[in-house]
């Protein structure tokens, strides 16, 4: 039976089919409606709240993901608002040595002395050995004429025109995080950076975290494939786009960089990642990967180079390495990276050898599993404080009305109770007056006037992810035989590492306070790696070398673990 839902949303009205017995959730996602739901769909996240005011409600919020539709119903959308997504960084320079060149040539007329074909000329006078075949379609095609233009991907020629009209050559560099996706238009002959797209990852209607996707993936038919849909069919609206804007066509691009972490990489290539997710851990490549654009149905020049970097292992990937191509472990001093995410990866070397580890922070950060958690979209608390007249000061992404807390708002928030006295070293709650209750647990109302709580749990869950990666960082620093004052830099990457506060991080005992000062925020440190990897051909040396230099430590098969988390659990003396 087909049944009909009324939809409204911010002053519209629509009017979507479905069949009877349909998940809501599933309906929404299918007809294009963005709903935050980082749990997949499981229930557990109470995130996809909807209100139906149709004749199966009593008016009353509910989960989409559990709400089976049987008859027609009418409901009310909350507004989901953009993303705030992390474009930028550091704005370094790199060298313009790419792959890819465009090569201008004399190609004399065959002569009756020299019976060389004229590929085997070309290739003497390129160094080349081998031409796709498209490229010799278009040479058979300019036979009367001598100046050509060359577009070459190493030792192969992968297109030719005439050199009164040279082809733009064109890349793009592409950061797949788990919750967002950013790709940058870069001009392979000048090295300029024409144009940056960025999208929420659409995996995330899969789930919000790595492992939700890993369960997608095993458990849902056609679950691996449906991942790969929706990551190729994301890269193919930010290539339209881009080369929209820019005048470009898609044939202009030949080269695609490729960067994150393990599970992104496996799921991009329709290659279940269900290993990961299952002790020993072992994924199904971490190699670097060169791959033609048609292999993957990119929307790019079909003979053009699509490059994946190398990952560590299951849970230290690709984004990482693009990390330490930007950063400066090959120099004499200790360097720290930490990117604080779902999985929180941590990085500790100098020039002679590299430590890593991934620390299974959960996904309070991205605003799973706390009350009022939200990602980084406009309205969300990011930043907060109690100063010493007791007032509350904070601010929200894009200075909206404050409707949530972010992961960068909540470690401001628990660091200001903390400092004022309203937490113990444990994380409990001081027993105060002002105190509320909320869903049964003992809660703080963060701002005055709005209904925004931070709750017992949520502080909880805080400890648990922050108790990783603080166990993490101090397990690579036995490991390695240095002292905490042997580290001269402190790397935070990523989104979440990008927008937090470093002295409440350290307040709160995320990063050693040892550190603070020498704290350095690089920003989307895996984009400007692929970036690098794209317009510096040396760059793939460099990183394969990183890659042989690190030595992952497993956290799970470590003894000590346990004890150093559960001494990060408590919060340090301020």
């Amino acid at each position: 039976m087909k049944c009909r839902i009324k939809i409204h949303l911010d002053g519209r009205t629509e009017t979507v089919h479905c069949e009877s017995g349909a998940v809501l959730l599933e309906v929404l996602y299918q007809n294009g409606y963005n709903i935050y739901g980082p749990c997949g769909g499981r229930g557990s996240c109470g995130k996809c709240l909807v209100k139906i005011i149709g004749a199966q409600s009593d008016s009353k919020l509910r989960l989409a993901c559990r709400t089976e539709v049987t008859g027609d119903l009418e409901l009310e959308l909350i507004p989901q608002q953009e993303l705030k997504i992390l474009a930028e960084d550091r704005g370094q320079d790199f060298r313009v040595d790419p792959y890819i060149k465009l090569e201008t040539i004399y190609l004399a007329p065959p002569q009756i002395d020299d019976q060389r074909d004229y590929l085997s000329r070309i290739n003497s006078m390129l160094g080349t050995r081998t031409a796709v075949p498209s490229a010799l379609r278009s040479l058979s095609a300019l036979e009367q004429q001598t100046d050509l233009s060359v577009v070459t991907a190493g030792d192969k020629i992968i297109d030719i025109c005439s050199a009164k009209t040279p082809p733009p050559a064109y890349g793009i560099a592409v950061d797949i995080g788990t919750t967002t996706l950013v790709m940058y238009l870069i001009d392979l002959v000048s090295g300029e950076e024409v144009g940056v797209y960025a999208c929420a990852n659409p995996q995330s209607r899969f789930g919000g975290d790595v492992i939700t996707r890993i369960d997608h993936a095993i458990n849902q038919p056609h679950g691996t494939a449906k991942l790969a849909d929706a990551l190729v069919n994301a890269l193919n609206t930010g290539i339209s786009q881009l080369c929209d804007q820019h005048s470009l066509t898609r044939e202009q691009i030949y080269h695609a960089v490729l960067v994150g972490n393990t599970v992104m990489l496996h799921t991009l290539l329709g290659v279940n990642p269900g290993s990961i997710a299952h002790a020993p851990y072992v994924p199904f490549f971490t190699d670097a990967l060169e791959l033609a654009a048609k292999d993957l149905n990119l929307a790019m020049n079909p003979d053009g180079i699509v490059e994946l970097l190398p990952a560590v292992s299951s849970y230290v990937g690709a984004d990482i390495i693009a990390d330490l191509l930007v950063t400066d472990f090959n120099c004499d001093g200790w360097k720290l990276l930490v990117d604080i995410g779902t999985n929180g990866e941590i990085v500790l070397g100098n020039k002679d050898q590299i430590f890593a580890c991934s620390a299974a922070a959960g996904p309070a950060f991205e605003g799973a599993r706390i009350a009022f958690g939200m990602s980084g979209m406009p309205g969300a608390v990011a930043s907060y404080r109690i100063t010493n007249q007791n007032q509350i000061e904070y601010e929200t992404i894009g200075g909206r009305e404050p409707v949530g807390i972010c992961g960068s708002g909540l470690v401001d928030i628990i660091a200001a109770l903390y400092t004022n006295g309203w937490l113990t070293p444990t994380g409990a709650f001081e027993n105060r007056e002002e105190l509320v209750e909320y869903r049964e647990q003992p809660a703080y109302q963060i701002i005055p006037n709005y209904d925004i709580f931070l709750t017992q749990r949520d502080v909880r869950e805080y400890q648990l992810a922050a108790g990783a990666v603080a166990a993490g960082i101090r397990i690579l620093i036995q490991e390695s035989g240095i002292e905490l004052a042997d580290v001269d830099r402190v790397y935070l990457a990523g989104g979440f590492g990008n927008y937090i506060n470093p002295e409440s991080a350290a307040a709160l005992g995320l990063i050693p306070k040892e550190l603070l000062a020498r704290v350095e925020k690089i920003g989307n440190g895996a984009g400007a790696g692929a970036k690098r990897w794209l317009l510096d051909r040396s760059a793939k040396a460099e990183a394969l070398e990183l890659k042989r230099r690190i030595k992952y430590i497993e956290l799970s098969a470590r003894a000590d673990f346990q004890e150093y988390f559960t001494d990060a659990m408590f919060f340090p003396d301020y």
